[in-house]
C-alpha cells in the first residue's frame, strides 16, 4: 500500500511548542509514541466518568486511553497465544452509548483482508464488544473485506451499527456486484447473543472507502457514503432505508474520505446557522490527493447546484478528513491527513480556514511527525474547544492536538 517506511522518520514525544498562526493555534501532545499501526480512532466515554476518552483499533489490540492521564488500556483482544502472529489485522471501531447507561457500546472489525473478496472465513469480520466491565463479544454475520463501522441513530434514540466493506462480494478491479452497506439492529441483550436483524441500506457503489452521518435531531442520522463512482445519501425514514446520489460536479475519480459539515456546539453563531445537508467535504480519489468542498449554490425548479472549490492538490495518500467548525467562528475548516510523503518529503495534517472575504487559507497542523491513518474531533477537556485526535500508520503515534 506504498506505506511511508519507519526509518525515514524520526520518533518524537510530548511537544510543547503551540502551532500559532494569525488564526489557528494548537499545542501537540502524544499520548502514545509505539502504537503497532493504528488503523482507526472513535471516541467516546468508556468508564462512565463523563470525560470524552479515545479509542483505538490497533493491529493486534483494541485499547482505549483514559481521560485525562491518557493511561493506556487494553479493552480487548482476539490474538492469543500462537495466533497472535497468525490472525491479521484488525481495522475499525465504532462506539456510541447506544442504551443511555454513560458508557460507550464498542463494536470493532478484524481479519483485514483486502485482497479476497469471497470468503468470509478469509475476509473480514464484525463483533459486538459491549461496553467496560460488560465485554462479551458476539460475533456478527459479515460480507468480506469488513472495512469502515460507525453506530448510526435510526430515530428516536434507536441505533443500528451500519458496516460498509471495501468492495462488493466477489469483485474484481471495483467489477461486479455492488458493495452491501448493512445496517446491524441490535436485540434487547445485545450480548446475549440474540437476533440481530439486518438491512442492507445501500449497493449502488462498487468500491467504497468511508463514510459519514450526523444527528439531525428525532428524525436520526443522515449517511453519505463514498466510493470510486462518487458518493451517495442514505437516511431511515417511514420504516425503510433510503438513498440518492449526490451527484457531486468534477469530482477526481471518485472519494475516499467524505465529511458532512458540523457546525461547532460551542462556536459563533450567525442568524442562519449551518445545515448538515448542504456542505460536503472529499479527499480525491481512493487514498489520493485532492481536497475539495461541495457547497448548494442555488438552483432553480428545486434542483440541487453544488459550487466545488478545490483546496489543495498535494497530499499523498489522504486518508482522514473533518469538516467542521473546530475554530468556533461561525464557519466550517477542513481538517485532512495524509500518510506517504509528499513532494517535499513530509506526512501531516493540514488545516484549511475561510477567512472573511471567502478566501480559503493553508495551515500545517502538523509538520512530517503523524503519518495520518485517522482523526478525530471532541471537546476533550471541556473547555468549549474542539481538539484534533489523529493516529499515525508509519509514525506509530497517537496525538491530541489541543485547541488553544
Amino acid at each position: 500500500m506504498n506505506i511511508l517506511p519507519l526509518a525515514t522518520l524520526f520518533s518524537f514525544g510530548l511537544c510543547s511548542t503551540p502551532l500559532l498562526s494569525a488564526e489557528v493555534q494548537f499545542e501537540p501532545q502524544t499520548i502514545d509514541p509505539q502504537i503497532a499501526i493504528g488503523y482507526g480512532l472513535a471516541i467516546g466515554d468508556v468508564d462512565g466518568d463523563g470525560d470524552q476518552d479515545i479509542l483505538l483499533a490497533d493491529k493486534r489490540d483494541f485499547f482505549w486511553y483514559e481521560n485525562p492521564s491518557w493511561k493506556k488500556h487494553l479493552f480487548h483482544t482476539f490474538h492469543k497465544g500462537e495466533k497472535r502472529n497468525q490472525l491479521r489485522d484488525n481495522v475499525c471501531i465504532a462506539a456510541r452509548d447506544i442504551d443511555g447507561d454513560g458508557k460507550v457500546e464498542v463494536a470493532v472489525g478484524g481479519n483485514w483482508n483486502p485482497g479476497n473478496t469471497d470468503s468470509e472465513e478469509q475476509s473480514g469480520s464484525i463483533h459486538y464488544l459491549g461496553s467496560l466491565g460488560k465485554v462479551q463479544p458476539v460475533q456478527l454475520p459479515h460480507d468480506p473485506t469488513t472495512h469502515r463501522m460507525r453506530w448510526v441513530d435510526t430515530g428516536q434514540k434507536k441505533y443500528a451499527l451500519v458496516v460498509l466493506p471495501l468492495h462488493g462480494r466477489g469483485n474484481r478491479g471495483g467489477q461486479g456486484k455492488g458493495v452491501n452497506v448493512t445496517a446491524y439492529f441490535p436485540p434487547s441483550a445485545p450480548s446475549a447473543g440474540g437476533n440481530w436483524k439486518t438491512a442492507i441500506i445501500n449497493n449502488e457503489l462498487h468500491k467504497t472507502h468511508n463514510f459519514d452521518s450526523v444527528t439531525e435531531g428525532d428524525s436520526g442520522d443522515s449517511v453519505v457514503i463514498a466510493g470510486a463512482e462518487g458518493a451517495r445519501a442514505v437516511w431511515y425514514a417511514e420504516g425503510k432505508w433510503q438513498s440518492s446520489d449526490l451527484t457531486l460536479p468534477d469530482m477526481n475519480g471518485g472519494a475516499g474520505e467524505i465529511r458532512i459539515g458540523k457546525a461547532n456546539p460551542f462556536g459563533v453563531y450567525g442568524e442562519q446557522p449551518l445545515s448538515p445537508k448542504n456542505t460536503y467535504a472529499c479527499i480525491e480519489p481512493l487514498h489520493g490527493n485532492t481536497v475539495a468542498v461541495y457547497e448548494v449554490d442555488g438552483g432553480k425548479g428545486g434542483k440541487t447546484r453544488w459550487q466545488r472549490t478545490v483546496l489543495d492538490d498535494s497530499l499523498a495518500q489522504g486518508h482522514a478528513l473533518e469538516y467542521a467548525d473546530v475554530l468556533g467562528t461561525g464557519s466550517l475548516q477542513v481538517i485532512a491527513g495524509w500518510r506517504n510523503p509528499d513532494k517535499k518529503g513530509k506526512v501531516g495534517i493540514k488545516i484549511y480556514v475561510r477567512n472573511e472575504e471567502g478566501k480559503w487559507k493553508t495551515h500545517l497542523l502538523d509538520d512530517n511527525k503523524m503519518a495520518c491513518e485517522d482523526l478525530k474531533i471532541a471537546d476533550l477537556n471541556k473547555d468549549g474547544k474542539l481538539d484534533i485526535i489523529a493516529c499515525g500508520r508509519a509514525t506509530r503515534n497517537v496525538v491530541i492536538y489541543w485547541n488553544k
